[in-house]
């Protein structure tokens, strides 16, 4: 009996100015050292970068010919527009999301695809996260998300429920329920919200995908209270579509806003020992 064929994808990557370039490098390196390699690579621009940066395009893009689509914008527009419109140029279905820092394990699409042919009406599929600091073999923790739909939904709640530089995604359901969009730092966790209220398939698979690199700076953004608002909004709409309840929601609001007002080495500490696995 012939094998199946997996299906066609693209990964979908943004980069600004303020990347690494040896960072840039080694996230397009491991994806073209996949087991399965992907259609093509969508990457954005997110506004002027420095010269560096652009060798490094410049070098990848050799490699590809036209299946890399190296898309340009003149200014920065932010994470959700950039994926917004790098979505638009994605001429397969499926499209793994891929940060410009991080490192993809070398089988994780295939991971990813053989969880696709058991389930081809997944709208999304994630998977787990090492977090390393400096370079790969220092492994300072592990984002552990839920795996059945179930427990995804019961976690939604409180968190996103998905590694955002894990997933692989249906692009006919992302796009039937809006896409990204600009909304704080939660334009990923707003596209979860909406793609469950819409009561699509999804799931996370038990395997580690990605190799994220943190640094202190991730507990600062943590803190901004500029996206206070958009948490807050986000919980109303986990409301209306009945997915928490009116106590839920003031609960998630309050602990929240301790969260913001917190000292950034205090929230580090609740992030590292409560809510990430240490390694």
């Amino acid at each position: 009996m012939p094998l199946k064929k997996y299906p066609d994808f693209s990964v979908l990557m943004s980069v600004y100015k303020r990347e690494k370039p040896e960072y840039l490098d080694e996230a397009l390196s491991s994806i073209e050292n996949q087991t399965i390699i992907p259609t093509e690579i969508i990457l954005v621009e997110d506004g002027p970068i420095p010269i560096e940066l652009k060798k490094v395009i410049i070098k990848h893009k050799k490699k590809w010919g036209n299946s890399f689509k190296d898309i340009v914008l003149e200014k920065n527009q932010g994470l959700a527009a950039a994926l917004r419109l790098g979505t638009e140029y994605v001429s397969t279905n499926w499209i793994a999301r891929m940060d410009s820092d991080d490192i993809s394990v070398p089988n994780r699409f295939e991971f990813q695809l053989k969880e696709i042919l058991k389930n081809p009406n997944l709208a999304i599929v994630g998977g787990q996260i090492k977090e390393f600091a400096l370079n790969i073999n220092n492994v300072v923790g592990q984002r552990e998300v839920p795996i059945s739909q179930n427990l995804i939904c019961d976690f939604i709640k409180w968190r996103s429920p998905f590694n955002h530089p894990t997933v692989m995604m249906n692009k006919k359901i992302v796009k039937k329920v809006g896409g990204y969009i600009s909304f704080g730092n939660l334009e990923d966790y707003y596209l979860w919200t909406r793609i469950i209220a819409n009561n699509y398939n999804v799931k996370n698979i038990s395997d580690v995908l990605v190799y994220m690199r943190v640094d202190d700076g991730m507990y600062s953004r943590r803190g901004n209270i500029k996206n206070i608002k958009y948490f807050y909004k986000l919980r109303r709409y986990l409301r209306r579509k009945m997915l928490i309840s009116t106590s839920e929601e003031f609960i998630g609001d309050v602990i929240m806003s301790i969260n913001i007002i917190l000292p950034v080495w205090i929230r580090k500490k609740i992030y590292t020992i409560f809510l990430h696995n240490d390694k």
